[in-house]
């Protein structure tokens, strides 16, 4: 049997992740490829996929919006791929919807997939979508509950970091670089879908590879054309851009 899909986020990399997966499964037959909200909305009604890998944290128009706006016309089985903590998952569990927690290894991945395919042979049932009706609900609930802890993986190891121990975060490549004191660790995250999780009056960017915590700033000095360098409690010197200045400003009352 024959399985059609859709994969839908906003990071090229996730949707790459996806794809290389997809494609060792002969029976998934991918349809399209979406990079924002809007895009799946279209495609989701016109291709009517089986199922969709859908990213929750995208700009403008979130995963939980997609769904909202296709129901009417067509439900496929989602696999909703998520950074959310283990309290919003509960909302997931509880609704019997499947998900991938970012980041996720290969195993998970196919257990996911093989439970979906063997939902995907009948159609989405009405309490299906009343289950996805439920966690669109609790989703605007718990969604002004920020990150408390950071899950950062080490070989086959998962340990936490509290976001109020961190310094600041940077951009490496897809991924991010967490620095708290003298130590970094790799998070498999990109820095705007982390950003989108964590709380605005502690963590600001300040420049479009950095996000710092305000309560380690110490000091601002004038840079640049409009730049400032920011100095933090251990030392540590980062660039706050022009563009950034103001947003800053506002929160520190500068």
């Amino acid at each position: 049997m024959t399985f059609t899909a859709i994969v839908v986020d906003d990071e090229e990399y996730a949707r790459d992740i996806v794809k290389s997966l997809l494609a060792q499964d002969a029976s998934i037959q991918l349809l399209a490829e979406c990079s924002n909200g809007a895009e799946a909305i279209e495609k989701i009604c016109e291709l009517r996929p089986d199922m969709v890998f859908l990213d929750i944290q995208m700009p403008e128009v979130n995963g939980f919006e997609v769904i909202q706006a296709t129901q009417e016309k067509h439900t496929p089985h989602y696999i909703f791929t998520t950074a959310y903590d283990s309290f919003a998952l509960k909302a997931f569990e509880v609704n019997a919807i499947d998900y991938l927690l970012k980041p996720f290894d290969d195993d998970r991945f196919f257990d996911a997939l093989q439970k979906v395919k063997d939902k995907a042979q009948t159609p989405v049932s009405g309490l299906m979508k009343e289950n996805l009706l439920a966690l669109i609900e609790e989703s605007r609930q718990t969604r002004t509950s920020f990150l408390k802890r950071i899950s950062v993986r080490t070989g086959s190891r998962i340990h936490f970091i509290n976001v109020e121990d961190i310094d600041w975060i940077e951009a490496d490549n897809q991924y991010v670089k967490i620095h708290t004191g003298p130590k970094h660790q790799v998070h498999r995250q990109p820095l705007s879908e982390l950003e989108s999780l964590l709380d605005p009056s502690q963590f600001v960017r300040i420049h479009r590879s950095t996000i710092v915590n305000v309560d380690r700033i110490t000091s601002l000095e004038p840079h640049f054309r409009g730049d400032y360098v920011i100095s933090l409690q251990d030392n540590t010197k980062l660039k706050l851009a022009k563009s950034r200045k103001e947003t800053l400003r506002q929160l520190m009352g500068w």
